[in-house]
Formats: C-alpha cells, sequence, structure tokens
C-alpha cells in the first residue's frame, strides 16, 4: 500500500491537455494584445485605460499591462496562486482570473538566432482573495516630497523663471528645465513630470522635447495617475496624427519607450522617496 493513497481517486494528470490548455491561453493572449491595441488606437478611453495600468504596474512588460488592461483594469496586487499561498493568503473560488505571459526557455530559430519563448501565466488580483479586506491603505504622498522626488529624478537642474510662456519648458541646448513661478502645487508636479519625461527621451533615445512631445505627455500622466495627483487636465479623446494606422508591432515600440523612461523615472522617485522619509514611517514598517 502506497501512502499516495490517501489521496484518494484524484484525477492523474495530463500532461498534454495540460500543455494543450496552456498553448491555448497563450494563443488567446496574443490575440487579445492585439485586439486591444486596435482599440487603443480607435478609443481614447482604452489608450488612457492602458496608461493607468502601465502606471500601477510599472515592472509589467508592455504585452501584460495591456492584458491587464483588457481583463481587469482595476487591478492592484497580481500574484499566482502559489506566490499568495507563500503569503498565507488564498484565493477565493469564484476568483477572476487574468491571463498574463512570462519568459519560458531560450529556443532557436530557423535562421540559427535565439529567441525566448512566453508561457500563459494564470494571476489573481488581492481584491479576489482572502486578504481584501487586509489591504492596507496607500499612504498619500504630500507634493512637497513628491516635487522633491521629481527633482531627485531629472537628468537635469531646475530654473524658476517669472516670464515663461509655458508651465515648463525643458531646453536641451542648456540641458536645464525652467519653471514658470506661481503654478499651484499640482500643477508643478504635472508640468515638472511631463519636461523630466523629454530630458530622459533626450538622454536615453536622442529624441527632441518636439519628438517626444506626446508620449512625454503619456508617462506624466502615468506618473500624476500612479500618486494621485489630479489629472483632470490630460485628455486622449484624440492621439498624434502619426498614430493613424499604425499597426499592433508599431504601436507596441512607441508604448515601449514609454514604459522604459516610465520605469527610469519611477525608479529614481522611489529611492529619492525612501531615503526622505521621516524615520516614524520607516520603523512603523520593520
Amino acid at each position: 500500500m502506497s501512502i499516495y493513497d490517501v489521496f484518494g481517486g484524484s484525477k492523474p494528470f495530463n500532461k498534454e491537455e495540460w500543455a494543450a490548455q496552456k498553448q491555448a491561453q497563450r494563443k488567446e493572449a496574443y490575440e487579445l494584445i492585439d485586439n486591444t491595441c486596435a482599440e487603443m488606437l480607435a478609443d481614447g478611453d482604452a489608450f488612457q485605460q492602458y496608461l493607468e495600468v502601465q502606471g500601477r504596474f510599472d515592472r509589467y512588460s508592455v504585452n501584460n499591462a495591456i492584458l491587464v488592461s483588457a481583463q481587469m483594469p482595476e487591478a492592484t496586487s497580481l500574484k499566482d496562486k502559489n506566490a499568495w499561498k507563500q503569503s498565507r493568503v488564498y484565493v477565493n473560488k469564484d476568483a477572476q482570473k487574468v491571463i498574463i505571459l512570462e519568459p519560458g526557455k531560450e529556443y532557436t530559430r530557423e535562421d540559427g538566432t535565439k529567441a525566448v519563448g512566453y508561457n500563459a501565466k494564470e494571476v489573481y488580483d488581492i481584491s479576489d482573495t482572502s486578504a481584501a479586506n487586509r489591504q492596507p491603505p496607500q499612504e498619500k504622498k504630500g507634493m512637497r516630497e513628491l516635487v522633491s522626488a521629481m527633482i531627485d529624478a531629472s537628468p537635469v537642474g531646475f530654473q524658476p523663471v517669472d516670464d515663461l510662456e509655458l508651465p515648463a519648458f525643458y531646453d536641451s541646448g542648456q540641458q536645464t528645465i525652467f519653471i514658470k513661478t506661481g503654478l499651484n502645487e499640482e500643477q508643478l508636479f504635472v508640468s515638472m513630470a511631463k519636461e523630466v519625461s523629454a530630458a530622459v527621451f533626450d538622454f536615453k533615445y536622442n529624441e527632441s522635447r518636439d519628438a517626444s512631445d506626446f508620449k512625454s505627455f503619456c508617462v506624466a500622466y502615468m506618473v500624476s495617475s500612479r500618486y494621485g495627483v489630479d489629472t483632470r487636465a490630460f485628455r486622449f479623446d484624440k492621439l498624434p496624427k502619426e498614430y493613424e494606422g499604425m499597426d499592433a508591432q508599431a504601436l507596441k515600440g512607441e508604448l515601449g519607450s514609454m514604459r522604459d523612461v516610465l520605469s527610469e523615472i519611477q525608479s529614481e522617485m522611489y529611492k529619492s522617496l525612501e531615503k526622505n522619509k521621516p524615520a516614524k514611517s520607516k520603523e512603523q514598517e520593520r
């Protein structure tokens, strides 16, 4: 008698059936990505929804942010069942699964080049788990903290100016961001976020301020929405002309550069916020 008899008449694992299911999920995921890209190009609300998700999940790839946006845009914390279980959190029976893609094994293409395959992965939001009512409230950052963190995230310095026509302007020649005086705190942060994005696009991609204007606008929106800054002034009703007729691959290329700049700014802001966090807050986290 085997000790495994204690498991009773459990259904045997069918590897071929499991592999076929994962292959079908992977195919559906890529189709959903392409369909969502088409929707984003046609509908400003869908585009804005993607930006909000990518801002929240700044470490996610563009493909996975698109998948989350299409399936559960309100998600805040996603993990697979095993990861939740390791945290002693259990997924509800009726939980909505979200399919994302994770890197698999490296393989060789027919032309001899190397590539990485992607596998479908089922994840679940914290709202569909036993921890739904135990979510810690998100700490609201003060505008002074955020402005200071944005200064630390900038690759160039700032210069306040009284008679500037725009709220802020990145001058690549002088490698300076000029800031108009008299702005309220939220206007100041949003304007800084856009021009810091323009500076990073200049340094990272050698793109001029004009060339990266819309992408900097998008990054500023993602950063602002992430930290709860008022974003009502942002409009995505009509995308720039160059986005008309763009295919999914080209769109993802544009979104990819936005995501990279976002990630760089968020990383530097996070370091600054942690460094300047009051001692009491740091002690409470231990």
